[in-house]
């Protein structure tokens, strides 16, 4: 049955979209565009809809969306011929030192005179060569585009009846435990976890110097001020580290790198549940790969600040890859943030591939008499700051270093901060 909305729809962006140029008026083009995104709502992925917006895209010259667009359609109907010489007029404008050989065109001159032989060779194969070239030129111009439409995919996922939810397991107290007991509890979770192996051991390069029979750092949030005691404060209670150990589907974990003075103004924070950064859920997307983490946070949160290495900042949170690199996830790269700043603004996982460092071992940082089990380094690169809410933070991560950041991940995760 003929779809009369649809028919009106196209009669009239064949009517306004080829009379926009780059010299029109903002408002106009921003009418124009606003137009076809609500067409695109009542028919998603509809390709005659979508060829006007490349189009649209192609008259204003912005020839990346364009490109991207016209990408996007031969992903839904790999056969689209319009589409296809549309991309490659598209590539031709965008990138105008590649070229590409005309189907007339003969390398040998003493051919000249013979009967053309790419004249005999069929059309479609000649732009199918044509294709590949560009899609190999573009590869090395600008890989984003060709890597791109994947995580613009998984950013666009919002939760749906696909999604598994994975249990949250509560912290637990490990001080005093040998490392076997460690390591019975880590089996345990992990052959409860979507990384379930039946030859699972933990990694020694991350748990292989759990010093037997010590204390652990414990969830405190705050140092207390002027303090003269002994520091066993900091044991007290869950460990830290089982928020990571407890829960491997948590590939990315959270924790404080510095912990802020107990002053009176974040009493709230210092006392609060919310720091200890234990998920709230956690759910799983089979169908694309992904894990989402997502945490609880306040709205005064958003207002502490502390006093790291000589300058005032928002409580810094760092990222951690324990669970990551214990399933073989070794590099980083963030490619989307919301509401989230970086630590450190350069040499960051914003900006590269990073690898996970994360290991535990016996260290004096707590304080405590013969020191603690905690995790370490250190990593700027991954120390992030909660600007406001929500927020949210997209990773993709790999098992082996990826040829550029824009490569499809392994497996893709996410965070989201939501309002406490």
């Amino acid at each position: 049955m003929k779809d009369k909305k649809l028919d009106e729809i196209l009669v009239y962006l064949e009517n306004i979209v080829p009379d926009v140029t780059k010299e029109s008026s903002e408002d106009e083009k921003q009418k124009i565009l606003e137009y076809i995104n609500n067409a695109l709502k009542l028919y998603p992925k509809n390709i005659y809809i979508l060829r006007w917006k490349a189009s649209y895209y192609l008259d204003i010259e912005d020839y990346d969306n364009a490109l991207l667009l016209y990408s996007e359609i031969l992903e839904i109907d790999p056969n689209d011929k319009v589409s296809k010489e549309s991309l490659i007029h598209c590539a031709k404008m965008r990138y105008p030192k590649i070229v590409v050989p005309p189907k007339n065109y003969n390398h040998n001159k003493n051919m000249h005179h013979s009967p053309g032989l790419l004249e005999k060779i069929p059309a479609g194969i000649i732009l199918t060569a044509k294709i590949i070239t560009l899609a190999i030129a573009i590869y090395f111009c600008c890989p984003s585009l060709f890597f791109a439409l994947n995580d613009n995919k998984i950013l666009n996922i919002k939760y749906t009846s696909g999604f598994q939810t994975i249990k949250v397991n509560p912290l637990s107290e490990y001080d005093y435990l040998s490392k076997q007991q460690i390591y019975k509890i880590r089996k345990k979770h992990v052959n409860n976890s979507l990384f379930a192996s039946a030859n699972y051991e933990p990694d020694e390069q991350i748990f292989g110097s759990i010093a037997d029979n010590k204390p652990w750092w414990g969830t405190i949030c705050c140092n207390q001020l002027n303090y003269k005691g002994d520091y066993h404060e900091n044991i007290e209670g869950p460990s830290k580290v089982s928020a990571q150990i407890n829960n491997p589907n948590a590939l990315v974990g959270l924790s404080l790198p510095f912990l802020p003075w107990e002053e009176s103004y974040n009493q709230e924070f210092c006392t609060g549940e919310y720091g200890r950064f234990l998920p709230l859920s956690i759910q799983y997307d089979k169908k694309d790969n992904l894990i989402v983490a997502k945490y609880k946070l306040t709205e005064q949160f958003l207002k502490y600040r502390a006093s790291v290495n000589g300058k005032m900042t928002r409580y810094p949170i760092q990222l951690s890859g324990l669970n990551a690199k214990d399933f073989g996830y070794h590099y980083v790269y963030i490619y989307d943030l919301k509401n989230v700043s970086m630590f450190s603004k350069n040499n960051n996982i914003t900006e590269d591939v990073k690898r996970f460092k994360d290991y535990i071992h016996l260290g004096g940082s707590c304080g405590y008499k013969d020191g603690c089990n905690n995790i370490s380094p250190l990593q700027y690169d991954k120390i992030i700051t909660v600007t406001n809410l929500p927020a949210e933070i997209n990773l993709k991560l790999w098992r082996n270093k990826p040829a550029n950041k824009f490569i499809k991940a392994d497996i893709y995760y996410r965070i989201i901060f939501d309002i406490k």
